[in-house]
Protein backbone atom coordinates (compact mmCIF):
# COMPACT_ATOMS: atom_id res chain seq x y z
CA UNK A 1 0.00 0.00 0.00
CA UNK A 2 1.40 3.39 -0.99
CA UNK A 3 2.35 5.54 1.99
CA UNK A 4 0.25 8.67 2.37
CA UNK A 5 2.19 11.79 1.42
CA UNK A 6 2.10 14.57 4.00
CA UNK A 7 2.52 17.96 2.35
CA UNK A 8 5.09 20.28 3.90
CA UNK A 9 5.02 24.05 4.34
CA UNK A 10 7.25 24.31 1.28
CA UNK A 11 4.73 22.26 -0.73
CA UNK A 12 1.91 24.58 0.36
CA UNK A 13 3.78 27.73 -0.64
CA UNK A 14 4.92 26.22 -3.96
CA UNK A 15 1.35 25.29 -4.98
CA UNK A 16 0.04 28.75 -4.08
CA UNK A 17 2.75 30.42 -6.18
CA UNK A 18 2.02 28.10 -9.12
CA UNK A 19 -1.72 28.78 -8.85
CA UNK A 20 -1.14 32.53 -8.86
CA UNK A 21 1.00 32.27 -12.00
CA UNK A 22 -1.65 30.13 -13.71
CA UNK A 23 -4.57 32.25 -12.43
CA UNK A 24 -6.40 29.33 -10.79
CA UNK A 25 -7.30 28.24 -7.29
CA UNK A 26 -4.58 26.49 -5.31
CA UNK A 27 -5.45 22.80 -5.43
CA UNK A 28 -5.14 20.94 -2.12
CA UNK A 29 -8.10 18.62 -2.68
CA UNK A 30 -7.87 15.34 -0.74
CA UNK A 31 -4.34 16.16 0.40
CA UNK A 32 -2.90 15.45 3.84
CA UNK A 33 -1.10 17.89 6.12
CA UNK A 34 0.40 17.91 9.59
CA UNK A 35 -0.73 21.54 9.91
CA UNK A 36 -1.75 24.21 7.39
CA UNK A 37 -0.12 27.53 8.25
CA UNK A 38 -0.56 30.77 6.35
CA UNK A 39 -0.35 33.64 8.81
CA UNK A 40 -0.52 37.30 7.82
CA UNK A 41 -0.16 36.52 4.10
CA UNK A 42 -2.02 37.58 0.98
CA UNK A 43 -2.93 35.26 -1.88
CA UNK A 44 -4.36 36.41 -5.20
CA UNK A 45 -6.28 33.14 -5.63
CA UNK A 46 -8.67 30.93 -3.70
CA UNK A 47 -7.71 27.81 -1.78
CA UNK A 48 -9.45 24.50 -2.51
CA UNK A 49 -8.98 22.05 0.38
CA UNK A 50 -12.04 19.89 -0.29
CA UNK A 51 -11.64 16.51 1.39
CA UNK A 52 -8.29 17.46 2.92
CA UNK A 53 -7.06 15.75 6.10
CA UNK A 54 -5.20 17.98 8.55
CA UNK A 55 -3.79 16.15 11.55
CA UNK A 56 -3.34 19.38 13.48
CA UNK A 57 -4.71 22.87 12.95
CA UNK A 58 -5.42 25.32 10.14
CA UNK A 59 -4.03 28.76 10.99
CA UNK A 60 -4.89 31.59 8.60
CA UNK A 61 -4.91 34.51 11.04
CA UNK A 62 -4.62 37.90 9.36
CA UNK A 63 -4.43 36.36 5.88
CA UNK A 64 -6.26 37.74 2.83
CA UNK A 65 -7.52 35.08 0.41
CA UNK A 66 -8.26 36.35 -3.08
CA UNK A 67 -11.14 34.00 -3.83
CA UNK A 68 -13.11 31.14 -2.25
CA UNK A 69 -11.82 29.08 0.67
CA UNK A 70 -13.19 25.57 0.20
CA UNK A 71 -12.95 23.05 3.05
CA UNK A 72 -15.91 20.90 2.08
CA UNK A 73 -15.73 17.49 3.82
CA UNK A 74 -12.32 18.37 5.28
CA UNK A 75 -11.28 16.96 8.67
CA UNK A 76 -9.11 18.76 11.21
CA UNK A 77 -7.49 17.17 14.22
CA UNK A 78 -7.14 20.59 15.84
CA UNK A 79 -8.54 24.10 15.57
CA UNK A 80 -9.42 26.39 12.65
CA UNK A 81 -8.20 29.96 13.10
CA UNK A 82 -9.04 32.80 10.70
CA UNK A 83 -9.09 35.70 13.13
CA UNK A 84 -8.89 39.09 11.35
CA UNK A 85 -8.66 37.23 8.04
CA UNK A 86 -10.29 38.29 4.78
CA UNK A 87 -11.83 36.20 2.00
CA UNK A 88 -12.85 37.74 -1.32
CA UNK A 89 -15.31 34.90 -1.98
CA UNK A 90 -17.21 32.25 -0.01
CA UNK A 91 -16.01 29.93 2.72
CA UNK A 92 -17.45 26.45 2.23
CA UNK A 93 -16.99 24.11 5.20
CA UNK A 94 -20.04 21.93 4.48
CA UNK A 95 -19.79 18.41 5.85
CA UNK A 96 -16.49 19.15 7.57
CA UNK A 97 -15.31 18.08 11.03
CA UNK A 98 -13.13 20.11 13.38
CA UNK A 99 -11.80 18.39 16.50
CA UNK A 100 -11.18 21.78 18.07
CA UNK A 101 -12.58 25.31 18.09
CA UNK A 102 -13.41 27.49 15.07
CA UNK A 103 -12.27 31.08 15.59
CA UNK A 104 -13.08 33.72 12.97
CA UNK A 105 -13.19 36.76 15.26
CA UNK A 106 -13.02 40.01 13.32
CA UNK A 107 -12.91 38.31 9.91
CA UNK A 108 -14.22 39.94 6.71
CA UNK A 109 -16.01 37.69 4.20
CA UNK A 110 -17.12 39.17 0.85
CA UNK A 111 -19.30 36.14 0.04
CA UNK A 112 -21.26 33.65 2.16
CA UNK A 113 -20.42 31.15 4.88
CA UNK A 114 -21.58 27.74 3.67
CA UNK A 115 -21.35 25.51 6.76
CA UNK A 116 -24.24 22.98 6.65
CA UNK A 117 -23.55 19.71 8.51
CA UNK A 118 -20.26 21.04 9.92
CA UNK A 119 -19.20 19.59 13.29
CA UNK A 120 -17.14 21.72 15.68
CA UNK A 121 -15.80 20.38 18.99
CA UNK A 122 -15.52 23.46 21.18
CA UNK A 123 -16.80 26.97 20.54
CA UNK A 124 -17.45 28.64 17.19
CA UNK A 125 -16.85 32.41 17.17
CA UNK A 126 -17.79 34.98 14.54
CA UNK A 127 -17.70 37.83 17.05
CA UNK A 128 -17.14 41.20 15.31
CA UNK A 129 -17.05 39.48 11.89
CA UNK A 130 -18.54 41.07 8.77
CA UNK A 131 -20.29 38.76 6.30
CA UNK A 132 -21.38 40.44 3.05
CA UNK A 133 -23.86 37.74 2.02
CA UNK A 134 -25.50 34.81 3.87
CA UNK A 135 -24.69 32.32 6.62
CA UNK A 136 -25.82 28.73 6.13
CA UNK A 137 -25.56 26.88 9.45
CA UNK A 138 -28.20 24.23 8.68
CA UNK A 139 -27.72 21.13 10.87
CA UNK A 140 -24.43 22.45 12.25
CA UNK A 141 -23.19 20.79 15.46
CA UNK A 142 -21.25 22.82 18.04
CA UNK A 143 -20.30 20.40 20.78
CA UNK A 144 -18.83 20.65 24.25
CA UNK A 145 -15.31 19.24 24.32
CA UNK A 146 -12.56 18.49 26.82
CA UNK A 147 -8.98 19.71 26.65
CA UNK A 148 -6.42 18.75 29.30
CA UNK A 149 -9.21 18.02 31.75
CA UNK A 150 -11.06 21.29 31.11
CA UNK A 151 -14.47 21.50 29.46
CA UNK A 152 -14.74 23.87 26.49
CA UNK A 153 -18.39 24.82 26.13
CA UNK A 154 -19.95 24.41 22.70
CA UNK A 155 -21.01 28.06 22.38
CA UNK A 156 -21.81 29.83 19.12
CA UNK A 157 -20.79 33.49 19.28
CA UNK A 158 -22.04 36.10 16.82
CA UNK A 159 -21.90 39.06 19.18
CA UNK A 160 -21.24 42.37 17.38
CA UNK A 161 -21.17 40.64 13.98
CA UNK A 162 -22.62 42.32 10.88
CA UNK A 163 -24.38 40.03 8.39
CA UNK A 164 -25.77 41.54 5.20
CA UNK A 165 -27.94 38.57 4.25
CA UNK A 166 -29.89 35.74 5.91
CA UNK A 167 -28.74 33.37 8.63
CA UNK A 168 -30.14 29.83 8.59
CA UNK A 169 -29.76 27.72 11.74
CA UNK A 170 -32.45 25.18 10.85
CA UNK A 171 -31.95 21.97 12.90
CA UNK A 172 -28.70 23.28 14.37
CA UNK A 173 -27.47 21.57 17.56
CA UNK A 174 -25.56 23.89 19.91
CA UNK A 175 -24.53 22.34 23.23
CA UNK A 176 -23.88 25.70 24.92
CA UNK A 177 -25.18 29.24 24.33
CA UNK A 178 -26.17 31.00 21.12
CA UNK A 179 -24.99 34.59 21.55
CA UNK A 180 -26.52 37.14 19.17
CA UNK A 181 -25.85 40.13 21.43
CA UNK A 182 -25.44 43.43 19.53
CA UNK A 183 -25.56 41.58 16.22
CA UNK A 184 -26.78 43.35 13.08
CA UNK A 185 -28.49 41.07 10.55
CA UNK A 186 -30.08 42.65 7.49
CA UNK A 187 -32.42 39.79 6.62
CA UNK A 188 -34.04 36.76 8.30
CA UNK A 189 -32.72 34.56 11.11
CA UNK A 190 -34.23 31.07 10.97
CA UNK A 191 -33.96 28.96 14.14
CA UNK A 192 -36.58 26.39 13.13
CA UNK A 193 -36.05 23.12 15.05
CA UNK A 194 -32.71 24.30 16.43
CA UNK A 195 -31.63 22.84 19.78
CA UNK A 196 -29.69 25.20 22.07
CA UNK A 197 -28.40 23.47 25.18
CA UNK A 198 -28.32 26.60 27.31
CA UNK A 199 -29.21 30.28 26.70
CA UNK A 200 -30.25 32.29 23.63
CA UNK A 201 -28.84 35.81 23.95
CA UNK A 202 -30.63 38.52 21.95
CA UNK A 203 -29.39 41.55 23.89
CA UNK A 204 -29.53 44.68 21.69
CA UNK A 205 -29.73 42.47 18.58
CA UNK A 206 -30.84 44.26 15.41
CA UNK A 207 -32.54 41.83 13.03
CA UNK A 208 -34.18 43.68 10.13
CA UNK A 209 -35.92 40.62 8.73
CA UNK A 210 -37.90 37.99 10.62
CA UNK A 211 -36.69 36.03 13.63
CA UNK A 212 -38.17 32.57 13.14
CA UNK A 213 -38.40 30.57 16.39
CA UNK A 214 -40.51 27.50 15.65
CA UNK A 215 -39.95 24.19 17.45
CA UNK A 216 -36.76 25.75 18.82
CA UNK A 217 -35.42 24.43 22.14
CA UNK A 218 -33.46 26.52 24.65
CA UNK A 219 -33.41 27.09 28.41
CA UNK A 220 -34.10 30.80 28.34
CA UNK A 221 -33.97 33.91 26.12
CA UNK A 222 -31.95 36.85 27.45
CA UNK A 223 -33.14 40.01 25.68
CA UNK A 224 -31.62 42.79 27.78
CA UNK A 225 -28.34 43.64 29.47
CA UNK A 226 -28.63 43.64 33.25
Amino acid sequence: MEEEKILTQADIEHEIRAAEMENRSADFRNKSFSNFLLLGKETNVGLNMEGAKIKGSVSLGGTKIGGDLILKNATLGGAFYFGDGQAEGNIDFSGGKINGVLNMVGSRIKGSLIFPDLEVNGFLSLAKARISQNIDFKRIKVKNSKYEGLTILGDLYLNQAIIQGDMDLTEAAIDGNLDLSVVCIQKTVDLTSAVIGNLLFLRDALIRGNLVIEHTKYKKIIRHFV
